[in-house]
This record gives structure tokens, sequence and C-alpha cells, in this order.
């Protein structure tokens, strides 16, 4: 329509500026066609500049659109593999902000124009749609994150309790040693009283009584050796001297 004004205009102006008759067209009326021309084709320069203008906003938020569709695959994918992150998600958000302020100043714009009207609305559905499906890997993301940090509060505490167990497990270990070489020194100990009764046993002139007392001696040595022996498997090195000792004496005694 605005095309067909300026030829016309432009039609109007060279008609009259050809005629020869002074009284066709005035002057005054020829100056105001060819203003009017010139404002025209103004107009016309700045509506261009405007569609050039928006058609490359439209064609900046597609880009946008097709990198976040990228990174909601790539996010998507992390999620399987447990590796996505709050700060990929954010990153989207921010993203779709962005768009979002830019289709507000389209419309701004654009109210005059009902195809790219149409084109903002439909843009807005996209995003609507990517909101809400960012939204949902959002909370999947909190409830692995969520199940991470329970699985990770278990394992330090079950790391607390191991920990403490074998606290127990070693005080309960130096406890048994120390028991097992106090039982070795009573056992010794007993070997030692036993050997002490073998040697003072006391002199006798008849023989019978002699035999006794031998018989009484050579017990008490072999009621030695088995504490000793039961000495040394409980860990006391001493007891074998001991043993060999007392062998000797009832080698003699049997003599």
């Amino acid at each position: 329509m605005r095309t067909l004004k300026i030829t016309a205009l432009v039609a109007a102006a060279l008609l009259a500026f050809s005629c020869d008759d002074p009284n066709f067209v005035p002057r005054t009326e020829y100056d105001a066609l060819v203003k009017e021309y010139a404002d025209l084709q103004a107009g016309a320069e700045a509506t261009r500049a405007e569609y050039a203008a928006q058609a490359a906003a439209v064609d900046n938020i597609l880009q946008q659109l097709s990198q976040i569709t990228g990174r909601t695959v790539s996010l998507r994918t992390d999620l399987e593999h447990g590796t996505a992150e709050l700060t990929q998600v954010q990153q989207i958000e921010e993203s779709i902000g962005d768009i979002k302020g830019k289709l507000a100043q389209l419309e701004k714009v654009t109210r005059q124009s009902a195809e790219l009207n149409k084109m903002v609305k439909s843009l807005r559905k996209v995003i609507s749609e990517k909101e809400a499906e960012i939204e949902q890997l959002k909370e999947e993301i909190r409830l692995k994150e969520a199940t991470i940090q329970q699985q990770s509060a278990t394992i330090t505490e079950q790391s607390g309790t191991i920990e403490s167990q074998n606290a127990t497990i070693s005080t309960q270990r130096e406890n048994l040693r120390a028991l097992l070489a106090e039982q070795a020194q009573m056992l010794f100990q007993a070997g030692v009283d036993f050997e002490s009764l073998g040697d003072n046993a006391p002199e006798v002139s008849r023989r019978r009584d002699r035999r006794k007392l031998a018989e009484f001696t050579v017990e008490m040595y072999r009621k030695a050796i088995l504490y000793y022996r039961q000495a040394q498997n409980a860990g006391y090195p001493e007891a074998a001297y001991r043993i060999s000792q007392i062998e000797e004496k009832l080698g003699s005694q049997e003599k």
C-alpha cells in the first residue's frame, strides 16, 4: 500500500514538473509532493531496517534455543551417568531468562505485525515447555544428590562405627595379651613352686621313707615340667630352660 502511494506521488510530481501550463500544479504543491515522497521513502527504509533487526533478533533466539536443546540433552546424559550438577541447570535457566527478555522486547515493537506476534507466541510456548523439562531434570538431580548425601552420611556413620569397633578390638587384644602374659607368669611360677618342693624334700633315714620321698620328688618335678610347658606355650621363653634343668634332675633321680 505504501509502495503504491510512493509511486503515485512520484508520477504526480514528475507530471507536474514537466507540464508547460503554470496553472496545472502550483509549485508549492509540487514541493509538498516531493517532500512527502522523501518522507515516505525514509519511512520505508526505517521499516525495512526494523524488520531486519526483528529478523536478526528472532534468528538469535532460535540459535539460543538450539544451544539450550543441546545442553539439555547433555544434562540428561550426565544425569543418567550420575554426574549431573545443579550448576548446569542454573546455566540453562539463565539462557532461558535471557531469551524471555528478548521476547518481551520483540513484543513491544511487533504489535502491528501479526505474523511476528504469532512467532513470538510460538517461541514463548517452546520456552514454557523447556522450563517444565528443566524443572523436572532439576528435581531428579536434587533427589539423586539427596540420595548421595544420605549414602555419604551412612558411610560416615559406618566408618565411625568401624573405627570404634577397631578401637574396642585393639583394646581387647591388648587386654588379652596382658592376661596371657599374666597367666604365663602364673604358670611359670607354679612350675617354680613345684620344682622348689622337689628340690627341698626333707632328708629321711629309713629306706621306705627314702623311696616315698624319691617318688614325691619325681612327682613334683613332673608337675613342674607340666606347668613350665604350659607357660612356654603361653609365650614365656624362660620356661624352656627350666624344663631342661628339671629333666636333668629327673634323670639323676631315676638312677
